[in-house]
C-alpha cells in the first residue's frame, strides 16, 4: 500500500482511476481473506483500519499542502 501511495503523488488522478485502484485494494484483500464478495472483503478492510484510496490520497494531499505552507511560512519571515 504505500509503495502505491507513493506512486500516486507523483502523478494526479481522477475519480475513476480512485475507484479502479480501490477494486484492486479490495480484490486483494477478498483473495487474502478468502472470500467470494467484494463487500464482505471491504467490511474486513474497514474493520482492520486500512483507509479507502480516496481517503488515502486525500489525507497525504493535504499532509503535502500543510507541511508546504509551513516551508512558505519560514521562509518568507
Amino acid at each position: 500500500m504505500p509503495i502505491l501511495l507513493c506512486g500516486l503523488d507523483a502523478c494526479p488522478v481522477c475519480s475513476r482511476q480512485l475507484r479502479s485502484l480501490n477494486h484492486v485494494v479490495v480484490s486483494c484483500a477478498r483473495k487474502i481473506v478468502n472470500v467470494n464478495t467484494s463487500e464482505i472483503a471491504a467490511g474486513c478492510i474497514k474493520m482492520c483500519g486500512v483507509n479507502d484510496i480516496a481517503d488515502a490520497v486525500a489525507t497525504r494531499k493535504d499532509k503535502f499542502i500543510n507541511e508546504y505552507c509551513e516551508i512558505c511560512s519560514l521562509t518568507v519571515k
